[in-house]
């Protein structure tokens, strides 16, 4: 039965890990015993000398995540690929892998465990709707909704006379109903 399970690597290699993994499965014909090989990955935007630039941050430093059959055969060649240290889980004297659970499977492939159906998250904001931050650097101020992303939103919110945009998660703000 194929289970999750997570790897730990050396710090930035978590990419030339996949491909090594996805290569020995090639080479060694166990397409069968290995499913999906996610590296969590965000976009993150900044601003660099007046240009915004839009980059990719590993979410989860040092991880790469298998769908996988554990056998002896499966662990022995995933623990020789150049750079893998240990299965989440291992000790000297333990030498079995622990699988990840559903939750935590759920939470790394972004699904809502409460919303079975997948559906969409539903929206509970308006754009030019006050809203108060919950959490973060700018708790408890209290800004305007300007645009609405996919599960997040943009608040415009007020810091030393100036506009700021702030993106924020649903969860992290709330209708500010005074």
């Amino acid at each position: 039965m194929m289970r999750w399970y997570a790897i730990h690597t050396f710090s930035g290699q978590e990419n030339n890990i996949k491909k090594r993994i996805e290569q020995m499965i090639e080479r060694e014909g166990v397409q069968e015993k290995f499913g999906q090989i996610i590296v969590p990955t965000r976009e993150v935007a900044s601003t660099v000398r007046g240009r915004r630039r839009v980059s990719t941050q590993n979410m989860m430093p040092t991880y790469v995540f298998l769908e996988m059959v554990l056998d002896e055969l499966t662990q022995h060649l995933v623990m020789n690929i150049n750079g893998v240290t240990h299965f989440l889980g291992m000790t000297p004297t333990k030498r079995v892998a622990i699988p990840l659970t559903k939750s935590e499977v759920d939470r790394l492939l972004g699904v809502d465990p409460d919303n079975s159906t997948g559906d969409e998250i539903q929206n509970p904001y308006t754009i030019g709707e006050n809203v108060r931050i919950k959490e973060g650097p700018f708790k408890d101020f209290v800004g305007v909704v300007d645009e609405i992303m996919d599960a997040k939103v943009k608040v415009m919110v007020t810091v030393f006379g100036r506009s700021t945009p702030v993106e924020l998660t649903f969860s992290q703000v709330e209708s500010d109903n005074a």
